[in-house]
């Protein structure tokens, strides 16, 4: 008797799950949709120089609506607590819009200090809209859908508390840094960033980039790396907050290191790939371009990214704090293999920066760029993906987007519905 009347109450339990208990509202079907994906680019310097910056929090509105001041109070789409991004963000989203919130919050420029405010790192990131479907072959869950057609977009400077746009008071809500208009067009996918055009003149602007990998054709075993600089007029006092800047015509070379490691001594060597030591990939000569050509990466073999049956080890915590590899031949960049991309000023060749791609995904973003060298790395572009306690090797096509003093890694992945040869 027991038993039964366990198995009603389970039974009736679950009725209840099923039928009377919907967390979200299903969203409406979109007609004719296009694909968006919003990211907060403002930097924030800490020198008197810049102290009429804009503050790095903003709303975005789309299709605003006005109160009877004329001034915004709602929107179409409204993009609340809009934090500076992190520098690694997927194809799908990774974070919630919670108290738990990176140093970005505070800083304005990435990091891991808590924040006891909402914050969003980017739009969509978890909000609850209808997403992009997949799109030749990639995982697009991180672009929203859209109305196709002519939008008007305002970005409105906010303070950092827990106050919805919509219940701020007038002057805030009057505090417009952006005001434009696009067009978007049916089933086209657009990445836009709230850009800094000029620090020294106090000058923004919104950047809309039509995404050209969604028509291109890729190697589903090759990985793919483009570059695009969004930095804007580069400010007169280099210094103020910025421990460097990458240069405006970079001219980039690319490594593909190879460590071997002594099963004895456990010593390495960091040997190249053939075809892959500092070998010239592009010169990017025009800022807030919106084409991007990406360079061919090849996948290496399965049992490249073992030793003796054991994962190898991505670049270390302690390399990433220090600012770059603890010595050229040794565990800075880690033991398995990555990529290393090397800027060189157009304009002056002997000065060079090199960004290591080798860093650990799933951590990267803990890092504070401010206080370590986060801005010297990037996850490793080799995705790999354990599941039922398998690893394995995933294609990704990888957009590095420069801003200023550091490189924002975007990371577009195929979609997970197959088992990858790797």
């Amino acid at each position: 008797m027991q038993t039964s009347n366990l198995i009603y109450s389970l039974l009736a339990l679950c009725s209840v799950m099923t039928t009377g208990c919907m967390k979200y509202e299903e969203a409406p079907l979109v007609e004719s949709p296009a694909y968006i994906r919003v990211f907060n680019n403002l930097p924030k310097i800490g020198n008197a120089l810049y102290a009429g910056q804009a503050t790095p929090f903003l709303t975005m509105l789309i299709d605003p609506e006005t109160d009877g001041q004329g001034l915004p109070n709602n929107a179409g789409i409204v993009g609340d607590f809009l934090a500076t991004r992190q520098l690694f963000s997927l194809s799908y989203p990774i974070n919630a819009a919670n108290s738990d919130i990176s140093g970005s919050v505070l800083s304005g420029r990435g990091g891991a200090s808590a924040s006891l405010y909402p914050s969003n790192f980017e739009y969509p990131g978890n909000a609850h809209v209808l997403t992009a479907p997949a799109i030749n072959g990639f995982d697009l869950s991180a672009w929203a859908q859209i109305p196709s057609g002519k939008h008007r977009i305002m970005f409105i400077v906010r303070p950092q508390n827990n106050t919805p746009f919509k219940n701020l008071s007038a002057l805030i809500r009057g505090n417009i840094l952006i005001d434009t208009t696009v067009e978007l067009a049916h089933g086209e996918v657009y990445t836009m960033h709230v850009l800094a055009r000029d620090l020294d003149e106090a000058k923004y602007g919104l950047y809309v980039r039509k995404e050209s990998f969604v028509h291109e054709t890729f190697d589903e075993n090759k990985i793919y790396a483009g570059f695009v600089n969004l930095s804007g007029k580069q400010p007169k006092a280099i210094g103020a907050g910025y421990g460097f800047v990458y240069p405006d015509r970079p001219a980039i070379y690319c490594t593909y290191y190879m460590p071997a490691v002594s099963p004895n001594t456990n010593s390495i060597q960091l040997n190249t790939l053939k075809g892959f030591d500092k070998t010239y990939f592009t010169t990017l000569r025009q800022n807030m371009d919106t084409a991007i050509h990406f360079l061919e990466l090849p996948m290496l073999p399965r049992d490249s990214f073992f030793l003796q049956k054991v994962i190898r080890e991505y670049a270390p915590e302690r390399a990433i704090i220090e600012g770059g590899p603890l010595n050229p031949s040794g565990r800075g960049v880690g033991t398995l293999p990555s990529f290393a991309f090397h800027f060189a000023d157009a304009a002056n060749p002997t000065r060079w920066i090199t960004l290591f791609s080798a860093a650990n995904p799933r951590t990267f973003n803990n890092y504070d760029p401010v206080n370590s060298g986060a801005t010297n790395f990037t996850p490793n572009l080799n995705l790999i993906v354990n599941s039922n306690n398998v690893n394995n090797l995933y294609s990704t096509l990888n957009i590095m987007e420069i801003v200023y003093d550091r490189v924002y890694l975007m990371q577009i992945q195929r979609g997970f519905n197959t088992v990858p040869l790797n």
